[in-house]
Formats: structure tokens, sequence, C-alpha cells
């Protein structure tokens, strides 16, 4: 198996869409990398069978979107699924001022998770929590916004184009965008247009998959973003028992490497280098 690169649909959550695919595709294992909104559509990377050990590896992918918001308008939820909490009237927003506020949000930032995600308390989803009216503190992360277009604007709607790290909840940059303008702002449509080299162009859906017309992606060619390394022999025979070994070339500490076979030349393992010239293998992909 290898992975697809799934065009989700709205109104279904991403482990139920990974389950889906599953079972179209017969699968005996599957997960996602990267979490999607329920309401929002786009790329979402589902990993199929030895493939899922990659996941981890993909989710850090940064990531852009395609965000119509509502001006005017403060929910619980940051969107129209939620209640409202407030309403203003947003006819004195320019797109001039909108943009000018855009800025203050570009390079690194600290968001507060909303309470209707999938992050977890105590082993709870906060998103439990909020069906129940319980709200909880919730540690802020620094994320990195790497750009935002405006594409279009229309009171009280305006479209957006995001780039983002992972981790960024676009539901709490409206909002926050919102807050700042004095009106509030909610997402009314979101779409993952991309994951790092992942486009929602290239994307298939259900529908593709049950009539088979897809096509996997390989591990090759879904850690493209991923410096490779050719092994010799004798590396090779140690890394696929989880030996380390020592290399000459200048990287980087830290660097992830996708370490390839010395016939033909395939991802069979994922090492990362230590102590200058070090490779510690992560992990290997293919069965001993």
């Amino acid at each position: 198996m290898g992975i697809i690169n799934l065009n989700k649909p709205p109104r279904i959550t991403s482990h139920k869409a990974t389950k889906k695919v599953q079972k179209i595709l017969s699968a005996y294992r599957a997960g996602h990398a990267g979490t999607l909104d329920p309401d929002a559509e786009g790329v979402l990377i589902v990993c199929l069978n030895e493939a899922t050990r990659i996941t981890e590896y993909l989710a850090d992918l940064d990531k852009e979107y395609l965000v119509q918001i509502q001006l005017g308008l403060k929910t619980d939820t940051h969107d129209l699924s939620g209640s409202i909490l407030s309403e203003k009237d947003p006819s004195h927003i320019t797109e001039e001022k909108l943009k000018e506020v855009i800025k203050e949000f570009i390079g690194k930032i600290q968001q507060e998770p909303p309470m209707y995600s999938a992050i977890k308390k105590d082993g709870i989803p906060l998103y439990r929590l909020a069906r129940k009216g319980i709200t909880v503190e919730r540690k802020k992360r620094i994320v990195r916004i790497q750009n935002i277009l405006v594409l279009g604007f229309s009171l009280p709607e305006a479209i957006l184009r995001v780039r983002c790290s992972k981790g960024t909840y676009i539901r709490s940059l409206v909002n926050d965008i919102g807050e700042r303008l004095g009106v509030g702002a909610v997402v009314k449509r979101l779409q993952r247009t991309r994951v790092g080299h992942f486009r929602v162009e290239e994307a298939v859906g259900f529908e593709d998959l049950e009539r088979g017309t897809y096509s996997l992606i390989t591990i090759d060619e879904a850690l493209r973003h991923v410096p490779s390394l050719k092994l010799t022999p004798k590396q090779y025979r140690l890394a696929r028992h989880g030996t380390g070994f020592n290399i000459t070339m200048d990287l980087p500490e830290n660097t992830l490497l996708r370490l390839l076979d010395p016939e033909e030349e395939k991802t069979f393992a994922i090492g990362r280098l230590k102590d200058s010239r070090m490779v510690k293998i992560e992990k290997v992909l293919i069965p001993l």
C-alpha cells in the first residue's frame, strides 16, 4: 500500500474519512497526517498499511488554506455552526483596514486553541467538554503564519489565503482578527489547499477510490521533501537491524534522512544525524 491524497468533503471527521478510505481499499491499517475540521474540506493525507509509520513526518509539513470569513459575528465555535455570542455592524470595515490588521498576525504568534477542538484535557477531547457547557483553560501555543492574502472583499465577507505552520487553528486566527477589528469574525467556509507538496488539485475523492481511478503515492514520493542518503551494503546491513553508522558528509546535526537501499535505491528506513556524523536509525520501514 501507500499514501492517498484525499480531497476530504465537509461534514465528516478526519477519523471517519480515514476509516472510509481504509474500507474502500481493504487496507488492514490506516492513519491520517494532520487533522482537518469536520466542516472543513480539502487535502487530508491518508497513509495505508506500512505507510502509517511515516505519518509523523508528513504532519509536520506547512499548510495552506482558503478561508471565507464573515465579519460582524462572534460564535463559541468561531464558525457558523456555533451559538452566536455577539453581532456587530461591520459596515465601517474597509479592505484596507482588514489588510492593515492582518499584518499584525504575520510571523510567529501565540494562539489559544478553541474549545471546540480535538485537543485533550485529562484524556477528554475539548469539544466534548464544550458541548456540556464546560470551558477550561487552554495552553497557548506558538505557530508561524507565513502569509495572509486578501483574495476577495465584499462586506460582510472576505476571502483569505493563509500559509502557515502545523498546529495552526484557522478558526482561532479568524476569531482573533475579528477581535482586533472590533466587530468579530467567523469562518464560513474552509478548504485546505495544500499540505507540503500535496495539493488539492491532485487530490482524489471517495468516488475516485470506489471507481479505481486513483494512484497510490509511494513512500519515496511522499517523503521527497526529506534529503536522501544511498547506503553502502555494510551500512544497509547495519541500518536494517536498527544499528547506526558514521558518514563522511557534512550535514547539520539533527538532519532527517531517507535511507535508500543500495540496489533499488528505495526508502527502507528513516535516520537522523546525531553527534555531527553519526546516523541514528529512527524507523525501519520494511520487515526483516
